[in-house]
């Protein structure tokens, strides 16, 4: 069940992989996010995103969309007992479940700037297993500025985002992404939210899916 909920905030994560600019802008701050997840100084990170923050947004936003079109899941996906109640039980479900899931992704993030290395066997240690295949889908992704539109100290950046052509590229494939930034008092941009996750939640949901009836 954790697929479902964990796919808008892992491979969405596949955002932070361009920018460019001198002053600070929006798309500074891409940049800045990139170098950091290159570099994997958590710090660095910290200083254009709150990533505690995303992740709990992110967890509810995506709560709210997979409760939102429950019956076409339940109906598309039969087979997953995720699928097979109503709304209701998802949204209680994941209220129940964040604390833990949100311990997971904080343990993935942790692995991640600690370069844990991947275990030969995922369940020996997953935190360390999903940063690893993280960084894989990294490698094997790009990412265009498409445009930036200002609202005041507010801005969207809307990204084109492809994979290469290895198995993980291809199963990744093309998405518009819309990233929600602001600027603060001392002008300096941070990245707030993905914009359009009602847009992006039904792919999301069958990548997560492909992987769940090929690994459970």
């Amino acid at each position: 069940m954790k697929l479902k909920i964990f796919a808008p905030l892992i491979l969405s994560a596949i955002i932070f992989l361009t920018g460019c600019g001198h002053k600070d802008s929006p798309e500074s701050a891409l940049n800045e996010i990139k170098i950091a997840l290159t570099e994997r100084d958590e710090t660095k990170l910290s200083a254009r995103v709150d990533m505690d923050e995303f992740f709990s947004q992110t967890y509810d936003a995506a709560t709210v969309e997979l409760a939102k079109n429950y019956d076409v899941y339940k109906e598309k996906y039969p087979d997953d007992p995720y699928f097979q109640h109503d709304a209701e039980f998802l949204t209680k479900y994941n209220a129940e479940q964040k604390e833990l899931h949100l311990k997971f992704l904080d343990g993935v993030k942790d692995s991640f700037f600690d370069k844990i290395p991947a275990p030969e066997i995922p369940e020996d240690n997953p935190t360390a297993y999903v940063a690893d295949e993280f960084q894989k889908i990294c490698d094997a992704t790009t990412a265009t500025v498409k445009e930036t539109i200002f609202d005041g100290d507010k801005a969207t950046v809307v990204l084109d985002v492809r994979g290469d052509n290895s198995l993980r590229g291809m199963f990744i494939g093309q998405w518009t992404f819309k990233l929600a930034f602001h600027r603060d008092e001392k002008n300096i941009w941070h990245f707030d939210e993905i914009a359009n996750l009602d847009e992006l939640t039904p792919a999301l949901v069958d990548k997560a899916e492909i992987v769940w009836v090929t690994f459970y």
